[in-house]
């Protein structure tokens, strides 16, 4: 892998140890002092695991395992001696990210979602988005309250940018294919007509597809036609995951420490961003 940064243009990353790449898949076991609430971590899930007041999904060993990778002080060494950006830490970490969520073939395409295949999907995203934010020295020593904040308002935000770009990577770009990937082997179709939910009742169902489907035209016209227009690079996507995270101005509650490492990482990521395009683009 390149290090695609103006400076150290050309310089070889080698390929990610097999011990970092365990290390995505394995969960942490022990105990953790301070929990966060399931619903904090969930607010755009909340019914896929509450229903008529009964919890259906047991949410306390993923709320364990998040607060354990946060936990750490230290970021998860990438390579001993080179010094590296927020942005080429990052990108090193999305290669990772690749190899966890790369399709496997064959993929099938259904009608019927099961909203259980989809948290689990939700799960895995987000252990795996801990760690590899953990691989960047300016998050990984931020204080552990700030860092479950940075993460809580942006892990949901960019899994739906991710879980596009990379459908559109699998299945091509053309305007009228909106299949749109659950996880590396099931997809759904925005255009099926006959889509619905596992286990939810049809009427049920038919009543409440209407709230659905503007949420699914934003994500066509704001989503999906623009990334296939740009043609957006893995890079590319690593910015905007930048951005999202550290786009703090209405995010109360963090340190002034971590504003201003925010600020600072923003104007690096944007230099970084020129050096791109100046370079690579």
């Amino acid at each position: 892998m390149k290090l695609e940064n103006g400076k150290n243009m050309g310089k070889e990353i080698p390929s990610p140890s097999n011990e970092i790449r365990n290390s995505l898949t394995s969960q942490p076991t022990s105990s953790v002092i301070r929990p966060f609430s399931a619903i904090e971590l969930f607010p755009y899930t909340r019914l896929i695991f509450k229903e008529d007041g009964r919890t259906l999904v047991d949410m306390s060993p993923i709320e364990a395992s998040i607060n354990e990778i946060l936990n750490s002080p230290h970021a998860s060494p990438v390579i001993p001696g080179i010094k590296l950006t927020f942005m080429q830490q990052l990108n090193y970490g999305f290669t990772l990210f690749e190899d966890e969520f790369k399709p496997k073939e064959p993929i099938t395409v259904t009608n019927e979602l099961d909203r259980y295949v989809l948290l689990k999907n939700h799960e895995k995203f987000m252990l795996v988005l801990a760690k590899i934010l953990m691989i960047c020295d300016q998050f990984a020593t931020l204080d552990f309250n700030d860092k479950l904040n940075l993460f809580k308002n942006s892990w949901h935000i960019f899994y739906n940018i991710e879980k596009h770009y990379t459908s559109i990577e699998y299945f091509g770009r053309a305007k009228e294919d909106l299949r749109v990937l659950i996880n590396d082997q099931i997809a759904v179709d925005y255009d099926d007509k006959e889509f619905r939910i596992k286990d939810v009742d049809r009427k049920i169902f038919d009543r409440n597809i209407k709230l659905w489907l503007p949420f699914r035209d934003k994500f066509v016209k704001n989503l999906m036609n623009p990334m296939k227009d740009l043609q957006i690079t893995q890079y590319e996507l690593a910015f905007l995951l930048s951005q999202i995270l550290w786009n703090v101005q209405t995010n109360e509650g963090l340190s002034e420490e971590t504003v201003k490492v925010a600020e600072q990482v923003t104007e690096q990521i944007a230099m970084d961003l020129h050096n791109y395009y100046l370079y690579e683009r």
